[in-house]
């Protein structure tokens, strides 16, 4: 549900999934460039031409989505005197906190999970600033306080081998996942704390939806996986027969390849979870950050996001990915923003108690 006007509330069900780090471009790599770029808007003519007087020819992107590859090239081409560098970071509080000591800044934005932006809040690392082009998404998808904003959330859900199951044997509820003939059949990836898989236990239980006996049964029925890379792959193999909570654009793209693989979105497992944009204090090439915020909230870069991307724009009117349902269908629960850590501490404590 929306934020309310009155309390700041994040939407747990829709941060980043900032373990899939499946392989991108880094610092000294930039995408390729691709052709025929379309016009663009006055406003973002407008931005462009202000990052170009300022001298600003490079914008750094610390990144838990270095894959986004063809989002990525496609800004490249809207501006080519930009060199667009999206970086991989996994040691992304002790870089900021290098930088603020050195007084040499690199980073321009960051685009990562929400437990990361609530701690880059309270650590002063980032800047106040909303682009107008964003000003049409729902509250639920925008820090109110205008620390940073969601251009898109993933789907985690069920993924099942297409040789091992036929659609009509895909178990829809817990009940059914949880039944004695998928003991050892299915996995997850191991719950660390914060992440996309720790964000469902905590969503479906605050929602009634995941109970303490079905989150046991879970453990005592399924295997578990420390590298989502590793499950995805399993599934794909046919050593898994589905997969709880698996990245849905991951195995989009794995589908596409020809990979035996395939999606369900049973009501009580399916979740939304998604990145925030957000500008880091004293940014060098503050002007180039602007103009990206306010791009990925175009429709140019919203249809790429779900056509490229399998993911779920959350501009109003964003098209659905080919495949998924219609994003009014996920039902999830808001959380305080402030709050978002001290959630996931208490629920890391329930899970670590039956993952020993």
């Amino acid at each position: 549900m929306p934020a309310t006007k009155t309390s700041r509330h994040w939407p747990l069900a829709t941060a980043l999934a900032g373990l899939l780090l499946l392989g991108g471009c880094g610092a000294d790599s930039p995408p390729e460039v691709a052709t025929a770029a379309p016009a663009l808007s006055a406003d973002l003519q407008t931005l462009y031409e202000q990052a170009q007087q300022a001298g600003e020819k490079e914008l750094v992107l610390y990144t838990a989505f270095p894959e986004t590859v063809e989002l990525w090239q496609a800004f490249q081409q809207d501006f080519p005197g930009i060199r667009f560098k999206p970086t991989a970071t996994t040691q992304l509080y002790t870089r900021l906190a290098s930088e603020a000591a050195s007084g040499n800044h690199i980073g321009d934005l960051v685009l990562t999970g929400y437990s990361e932006l609530a701690e880059l809040v309270r650590q002063g690392r980032l800047e106040r600033d909303v682009p107008a082009s964003s000003a049409a998404i729902p509250a639920t998808y925008r820090d109110p306080d205008g620390y940073f904003q969601q251009p898109w959330v993933n789907a985690f859900t069920l993924a099942y081998n297409s040789r091992l199951l036929r659609p009509e044997q895909v178990p829809q509820t817990w009940e059914q996942i949880l039944d004695p003939r998928f003991k050892g059949r299915f996995a997850h990836v191991r719950f660390v704390g914060a992440s996309p898989f720790d964000a469902a236990v905590v969503l479906l239980q605050e929602e009634g939806k995941l109970s303490d006996a079905q989150l046991q049964g879970i453990h005592d029925n399924g295997g578990v996986s420390d590298n989502p890379g590793t499950l995805t792959a399993n599934l794909a193999q046919g050593r898994t027969d589905f997969v709880l909570w698996a990245p849905a654009q991951v195995v989009a793209r794995l589908r596409d390849n020809g990979a035996p693989v395939a999606l369900a979105f049973p009501a009580d497992v399916a979740i939304l979870y998604g990145p925030g944009v957000a500008s880091l204090r004293n940014a060098p090439h503050p002007h180039a950050a602007r103009l990206f915020k306010d791009w990925l909230f175009t429709p140019r870069a919203q249809a790429i996001i779900a056509e490229q991307e399998y993911a779920y724009g959350t501009m109003p009117g964003s098209p659905t990915p080919k495949g998924f349902p219609p994003i009014e269908s996920f039902r999830q629960k808001s959380i305080p923003f402030e709050q978002v850590n001290a959630y996931f501490d208490r629920y890391r404590e329930k899970t670590r108690a039956i993952w020993r």
